[in-house]
């Protein structure tokens, strides 16, 4: 595969409306299909990462704690639905352009598609701040990235997910994906 093209199967008009997560789709996707790693391993994990994408406050901040900028940052200033005002003061911070996005919970609107997509497969360094959820802008994010970016996102309880993208991890992304109800 050209790192030139795009990765994923889906073409520059998908999805032609938004998606709704499906409830029998909700416990798939809170299995591990990655590895969680602990935040004091982070920056060694991530050598060998071309890009590196956060999905989330919590995790974003880990980064930032250990001195490591992601290339794509999503978060929405809150953990766990409640505002998180040390989380707002540390994103401001970081560089890239900042890209303001509509996104209510359990979904992926076409607007959080497109500007995922173009994040992922640029070149800057960009922030993108989600009213409503940015859960499930992961999916995108493995779905739409080059193999040799990471994907690292938050599993409640459990820890930081690490996706490395290859193949295998954008077939899992992309079927969850085309299962969404439209």
């Amino acid at each position: 595969m050209s790192t030139e093209s795009s990765p994923s199967e889906f073409g520059d008009d998908f999805p032609k409306h938004d998606l709704r997560l499906p409830e029998e789709l909700r416990e798939e996707l809170s299995r591990e299909i990655g590895e969680i790693v602990p935040d004091e391993t982070l920056r060694d994990r991530l050598k060998g990462c071309q890009r590196v994408v956060s999905v989330g406050d919590v995790v974003t901040m880990t980064l930032l704690q250990r001195n490591i900028e992601p290339d794509v940052a999503v978060f929405d200033y809150k953990t766990q639905r409640l505002e998180d005002r040390n989380a707002k003061e540390k994103i401001a911070g970081m560089s890239g352009d900042l890209i303001k996005v509509q996104n209510p919970q359990g979904m992926i609107t076409r607007e959080l598609w497109r500007v995922m997509r173009d994040a992922v497969q640029g070149q800057g360094r960009v922030k993108i701040e989600v009213a409503g959820e940015e859960d499930l802008a992961a999916l995108v994010a493995i779905a739409c990235s080059q193999d040799g970016t990471c994907v690292i996102y938050g599993l409640p309880g459990r820890g930081l997910m690490l996706v490395p993208v290859d193949d295998t991890t954008r077939a899992f992304a992309t079927s969850a994906i085309r299962r969404m109800k439209r």
